[in-house]
């Protein structure tokens, strides 16, 4: 079973492949059909140039007419024979029917070099079309040119069998698209399995990694704590010192492998989900109030402007941790004495927060990867911060987790607005 990034990647690359297999199979039956038509007519000019002389030769020998009653009557054959000049009708054989007539009005479009041929495509006043091919030929007596022959051959059938074609072309394309699709996921599976089986076991060291500290960093965590709180022990100022760093850093590390099991239960899909109703107002106002007091030692000043009766359903310390990371992560980055807003409000059937500060702003190629694991904007003053470059993809993966949308917008004119929406019911 695929990981739910890479299932996303395969997708992708499956719409790729399909629309490349599908273009080469619509370039492919483009290019047969429009060759077999091409063939098609230029075999039908060849041989009504040649039924013209044929017919000609009957004329000479017989007076007998190029068309038959049948042929005129159904239209599917007709003829005009005039003087070598033009100017003298010898024989019309374009009947009374509305294509003949059709065929006369557009006599203008007939083919005007001898031994040619043309298509031509008529609408009669009821609306019906007309598909006639027409050539011209002379006819010769001896050395003697007794007029010019034009005949005149009805084509729908011919276009029939060439919607027909287009038809099962068409559906043999898209049994080719299907198969196509099909292949491209399985060549797209096969692609990235190596990428994914090497997530996979880097996935899979960190959870065991992770959970494998947590026991050692908790007997470190109570071992500082005896020694700090035991009063019998004589330590110098070095060693108060160095206790109290030991303290700093085993409280890192719990952060940081707690942070890295959430990270990977998340991205195995295992992240519970404890859905119940949430009253978003007043959880808003109480980590606002709990974050104020971080605020005023960092001589920053936190706005609020939440809005009554937001009641959504989600998981109550997973959404309470999302605004604690966004606080904290605006503190981190604003400058003394300028302020930072907490916005909450109902839009629509969405919950939008807001977290705007007057930093200074995050760049739009750093946007991109914000949300990266272990990225930080500006990595030495994370660091000196304490910042282990977690908390936005904590938030992403929360926001995630509710069905919900985040993502990062300039706050003018200077500071950074992290925007998240999440619906107000469960999903």
């Amino acid at each position: 079973m695929w990981n739910k990034p890479f299932e996303k990647l395969r997708r992708r690359m499956t719409c790729l492949y399909a629309a490349i297999f599908g273009a080469l199979i619509l370039v492919i039956v483009a290019a047969a059909y429009t060759f077999i038509w091409w063939e098609i007519l230029a075999h039908e000019k060849e041989n009504l140039v040649a039924q013209i002389y044929h017919e000609g030769e009957e004329w000479v020998e017989s007076e007998e007419p190029p068309c038959s009653e049948a042929a005129m009557r159904s239209g599917k054959m007709l003829a005009y024979f005039v003087d070598a000049d033009g100017t003298k009708v010898i024989l019309n054989q374009l009947g009374q029917g509305e294509a003949g007539q059709e065929i006369m009005q557009h006599k203008a479009d007939w083919p005007k070099e001898m031994n040619t041929s043309r298509l031509l495509r008529m609408q009669g006043a009821n609306g019906v079309r007309y598909r006639y091919l027409a050539a011209v030929a002379p006819v010769i007596d001896g050395d003697k040119q007794l007029g010019r022959l034009y005949m005149f051959k009805n084509m729908e059938f011919y276009y029939y069998a060439a919607y027909k074609t287009l038809f099962l072309l068409l559906c043999i394309a898209l049994v080719l698209y299907f198969a196509a699709c099909y292949f491209g996921y399985w060549l797209a599976g096969r692609n990235i399995r190596p990428l994914s089986n090497m997530y996979a076991k880097q996935q899979q060291f960190t959870a065991d990694a992770s959970h494998e500290m947590r026991t050692p960093l908790a007997v470190m965590k109570l071992a500082v704590q005896g020694l700090q709180e035991d009063e019998d022990s004589r330590l110098s100022d070095f060693a108060k010192e160095s206790v109290a760093m030991l303290q700093s850093e085993s409280e890192r590390l719990s952060r940081l492998t707690e942070n890295l099991m959430t990270l990977a239960r998340s991205d195995e899909d295992f992240l519970p989900v404890y859905t119940a109703q949430v009253d978003m107002t007043a959880m808003c106002k109480k980590v606002a109030a709990q974050m104020t007091l971080l605020a005023a030692e960092k001589r920053l000043q936190l706005e609020q402007a939440i809005q009554d009766n937001l009641i959504m359903l989600g998981d109550e310390m997973a959404l309470s941790r999302l605004l604690i990371i966004l606080l904290d992560n605006a503190m981190k980055y604003s400058p003394e004495q300028t302020q930072i807003t907490l916005r909450a409000a109902k839009v629509k059937t969405h919950l939008v927060l807001e977290v705007r500060d007057e930093g200074c702003g995050i760049s739009d190629e750093d946007k991109q990867k914000i949300f990266d694991r272990f990225f930080r904007v500006d990595k030495a003053r994370s660091r000196s911060q304490g910042g282990l470059g977690l908390g936005l993809s904590l938030a992403l993966a929360i926001v995630r987790q509710h069905g919900g949308s985040i993502k990062v917008l300039d706050n003018k004119p200077r500071g950074t607005i992290i925007y998240v929406k999440l619906p107000m019911a469960a999903k």
